[in-house]
């Protein structure tokens, strides 16, 4: 894989797992703002990894009607944001160390598909904004994932061919599939893929790929 020059990391399930922060986080707002009690288990918060934000606000609040279940769903991960800037995620094994050594060769970026501001939390909490060029969100475009790599990719000069993407669900596969770059399956994380270029089953594995 040495002609790749850049690589493109999915945030949840591949770089860290926030669950447990995510849930504590929107169950104080929902007991603020509705009065529900733990409202929400972590297993729920799992079960939504790598979907938009309105397919989050679909799946926790369908008692809701759509513009009501959009406002609530944003209140919380405005919440969310705070939370995890301060109390942070669980990165992964290795992460640390292996983006260090990566971005001394490669150039780095995350696109994901969660809220604005969601990987400036995770940079706050765990200092990893040196490590990366560049980043995009579902929350900031509005475009799916497929879509904002291409933004991506095009804004920092790139073609696919140079590229690859590391994530850990279908919906990643696809997304690499609609841009036209390399998919590496993160099987250690959330999901499941059906075709990838490699599979790793720890961050460390990344390394072996590419160092």
């Amino acid at each position: 894989m040495e002609q790749k020059q850049c690589l493109i990391f999915d945030m949840d399930g591949t770089l860290w797992d926030a669950t447990k922060g995510v849930c504590a986080a929107y169950n104080e707002k929902l007991e603020q703002e509705k009065g529900w009690k733990q409202y929400l288990t972590q297993e729920q918060i799992e079960a939504v990894q790598g979907m938009t934000i309105d397919e989050i606000a679909d799946a926790f609040f369908p008692q809701l009607d759509q513009e009501e279940r959009m406002e609530l769903v944003l209140k919380c991960m405005d919440h969310e944001n705070e939370y995890l800037s301060q109390h942070g995620g669980t990165l992964y094994p290795d992460v640390v160390e292996g983006l260090s050594r990566l971005s001394g060769r490669y150039t780095l970026m995350i696109v994901t598909n969660a809220q604005d501001g969601y990987v400036e939390a995770m940079f706050a909490a765990h200092g990893l904004s040196p490590y990366f060029k560049d980043f995009e969100t579902y929350g900031k475009t509005r475009l799916e994932k497929g879509e904002n790599l291409k933004l991506i990719m095009k804004r920092n000069g790139f073609t696919p061919k140079q590229c690859v993407y590391i994530g850990d669900t279908q919906k990643d596969l696809q997304a690499c599939e609609l841009a036209g770059l390399d998919f590496i399956y993160a099987a250690y994380g959330f999901g499941e893929a059906s075709r990838f270029l490699s599979k790793i089953d720890s961050f460390k594995e990344l390394e072996t790929l590419f160092l």
